[in-house]
């Protein structure tokens, strides 16, 4: 059959995708585990029913397609500051609607499907786009593979919508012949997808500054670089004085709230004068932080690691090479054979 590889395929990549998000325990993103499992499951049901044409099955495939757009904006919306009784009418109205009109007007499904996957997919691109200061709730040290599954979860559903829509076509056309071809089609379409994901969860802590994109553009646009400037130096003082940075669990919500300065005006000030996004800021303070222990205190470097605000040892490793330009071990043992590179630290 032709049907049957891709969806194996695609149903192991999904797989391994799983246990690429759920591999870095303190940093598993719950939000991502349950639009991954959702998947996960549909597509078993959907490939099940192709094969089987079970009636049950495809009952069961058709309830739990209209829960997976809602399941996977939830799993993102989550992370941002929108109005909870807002968050609510989004997540349930659409759904509850699509319910109804699936047991009262059966023949409107398929279109209720393809706008329900198109809706909520060109969403979750839409909030994905705006930028990691959309994600205020989420932990700083993951916004940016937040964006980027925020993407991989507007693709998958968009796709989805497309392939639904071309499914519904043929049905009516040629009575379904072209089917399974299109099923493929789509298959091959959402593996390229499904690996890029897989490559982002491996470096889940990865931050690069050449394509990380912070929505600064709009607080450049509104405020002067005067003004920046003020907010910056404001900004500094207060963390450096209140070492929030040292809270690994740190969000840009919670550093708005600590210092006042409403999420975008922060994001928009710290990506224009320190020419960084605001992860890669605080965790230079966290080095800062990590350098003054690695110097005057015998602490293994684990130890360090956890004082200093991070979470995982492969994030410290690699912000610690991107800001000193060499392993923490390498400083510490390049100190110790330089006196006076100790001596300035202090």
């Amino acid at each position: 059959m032709l049907t049957v590889p891709f969806p194996v395929i695609t149903l192991f990549a999904l797989l391994f995708l799983l246990v690429m998000v759920l591999f870095p325990k303190k940093q598993r993103h719950s939000g991502t585990l349950r639009f991954l499992v959702a998947c996960i499951v549909l597509l078993c049901v959907s490939t099940l029913r192709w094969e089987y044409h079970s009636a049950v099955l495809r009952n069961i495939q058709s309830g739990l397609a209209l829960l997976l757009p809602p399941v996977a904006w939830h799993s993102f919306i989550s992370m941002t500051e929108i109005n909870r009784q807002r968050h609510l009418i989004l997540l349930f109205v659409p759904a509850t609607i699509a319910f109804f009109i699936r047991i009262f007007w059966p023949p409107a499904t398929d279109f209720i499907l393809f706008v329900l996957y198109a809706g909520y997919g060109c969403s979750l691109f839409r909030m994905a786009w705006q930028g990691e200061h959309r994600f205020a709730l989420s932990r700083l040290g993951e916004s940016s593979h937040t964006t980027r599954m925020a993407f991989f979860a507007g693709g998958f559903l968009c796709i989805s919508a497309l392939t639904d829509l071309a499914v519904t076509l043929d049905f009516s056309i040629t009575g379904g012949k072209q089917a399974p071809v299109m099923v493929v089609i789509f298959q091959v379409t959402l593996l390229p997808l499904i690996g890029a994901a897989i490559v982002s969860a491996g470096r889940t802590a990865a931050i690069s500054g050449s394509n990380t994109r912070e929505e600064a553009s709009p607080a450049r646009a509104v405020l002067p670089a005067g003004e920046l400037a003020e907010i910056y130096t404001l900004l500094e003082k207060q963390v450096r004085e209140s070492q929030i940075y040292l809270n690994p669990d740190l969000t840009l919500s919670l550093l708005a709230g600590k210092t006042g300065v409403p999420a975008r005006q922060l994001s928009g000030a710290v990506n224009a004068i320190s020419q960084c996004n605001v992860s890669q800021w605080i965790n230079g303070f966290r080095i800062e932080r990590a350098m003054e222990l690695l110097l005057s205190t015998p602490m293994p470097v684990t130890d360090i690691m956890l004082e200093s605000g991070f979470m995982t040892k492969s994030n410290f490793n690699r912000e610690f090479q991107r800001v000193a330009g060499v392993s923490p071990t390498l400083f510490r043992q390049r100190a110790r054979d330089n006196p006076v590179t100790s001596s300035e630290m202090h």
